[in-house]
């Protein structure tokens, strides 16, 4: 095979030894939101809504009965209003048990969706370690911290399947160039760096939560939310287009990604340590571009490639070479400058060989 050089990343994290729930299904849950978040539920005067965009994806998918995915909505907490990652890292470890008792609601529901709302795109700089000492301080520092607090709760909760928003973003009228842009790196990191398992501060990203990159959906080349998603130049809130806009992304991305998960338990439930044999998952998303997810689980551990080739059986990337432990692996695949066609990965592992097929839409 020709090797063509294509420069990508040679990454991966692991996600073994996690007890997964056995024999549970990830198909309904509730979206805790404010404001912006009831604004892409709808209709909101646009054409669709959640719900309505969740009976479509049901039927696409012939989902009925038990198989159906469902969600509701609460406006929560309640007190106060202005939801910031600060009172997540409160609420997820249980420091806000009188107004905010998160317990209740990780025992009754399966998927758990949360957000901020838009004064958290009001930042105030990078910031440092000191400011952890005034935790409502809106730095870039700060709100890491908070993130990788709140995730490790998540993570020990593998009975449930959590989705978090980014920042929502703000009109020009309400916010500076500087925060702006502030925001766009804090949501840039959150979906392309902490979520693909690559902060040093936090490791690998868990199985059971996905990040909904709700400002990148909205906001414009310079970080401000543009007229056309807004009801007025003083307004943040979303307007229709809005909702017609990021719907049914929303609806699509929540339930592939809980779906997968609920694969994922059922392939550890049914495959380790039992069987010998390498899986290897589809990747998601699935048309992709530039980013994508591809898992595999190993009974044993071994060395592992997992080789990218073209439609033509040219070698375009080597995605991992290395010595594994037996467990779920999850690996970041970045395409950068693959055209737009059908590719081909391969996992080997031993004796076994497994291809699957993925595309890049540009």
């Amino acid at each position: 095979m020709i090797n063509r050089a294509v420069t990508l990343p040679l990454l991966f994290t692991v996600c073994a030894a996690v007890a997964f729930p056995q024999s549970t299904r990830f198909r309904s849950g509730v979206f805790l939101h404010h404001s912006t978040g009831g604004c892409i539920w709808g209709p909101n005067g646009s054409a669709t809504s959640v719900p309505k965009e969740i009976t479509a994806y049901n039927q696409q998918r012939g989902f009925t009965g038990q198989d159906a995915v469902s969600l509701t909505e609460s406006g929560w907490p309640t007190n106060p209003w202005n939801n910031e990652w600060e009172r997540w890292h409160r609420i997820f470890e249980n420091g806000d048990t009188v107004n905010a008792d998160i317990r209740p609601i990780l025992s009754s529901q399966r998927i758990i969706v949360i957000k901020s709302c838009y004064p958290s795109s009001a930042m105030t700089g990078y910031g440092s370690a000191a400011d952890t000492l005034t935790p409502t301080r809106k730095s870039m520092y700060n709100y890491k911290w908070h993130w990788r607090h709140f995730l490790k709760a998540m993570k020990e909760r593998t009975q449930n399947f959590f989705v978090i928003w980014t920042n929502a973003p703000l009109v020009a009228a309400s916010t500076n160039d500087q925060a702006a842009q502030l925001s766009h790196q804090f949501c840039l990191w959150a979906k392309d760096t902490l979520a693909n398992g690559l902060d040093a501060g936090f490791g690998s990203f868990p199985a059971n939560a996905y990040v909904f990159d709700f400002f990148h959906k909205l906001a414009g080349p310079d970080g401000k939310l543009p007229a056309t998603y807004t009801n007025s130049s003083s307004d943040s809130h979303p307007n229709g287009a809005a909702t017609l806009l990021v719907a049914p992304q929303f609806v699509r991305e929540v339930f592939d990604a809980a779906l997968a998960y609920e694969g994922l338990t059922s392939i550890l439930q049914s495959s380790i340590p039992s069987s010998d044999q390498i899986i290897l998952q589809q990747n998601y998303p699935n048309p992709f571009n530039p980013r994508t997810t591809i898992r595999f689980v190993l009974p044993r551990s071994e060395r592992v490639s997992l080789h990218v080739c073209d439609a033509l059986g040219r070698h375009v990337a080597t995605v991992v070479e290395a010595d594994l432990t037996a467990g779920v692996h999850t690996v970041p695949f970045v395409s950068r400058d693959l055209t737009s066609g059908v590719y081909f990965y391969t996992l080997v592992s031993g004796q076994q060989v497994i291809t699957r097929s993925m595309v890049v839409l540009k």
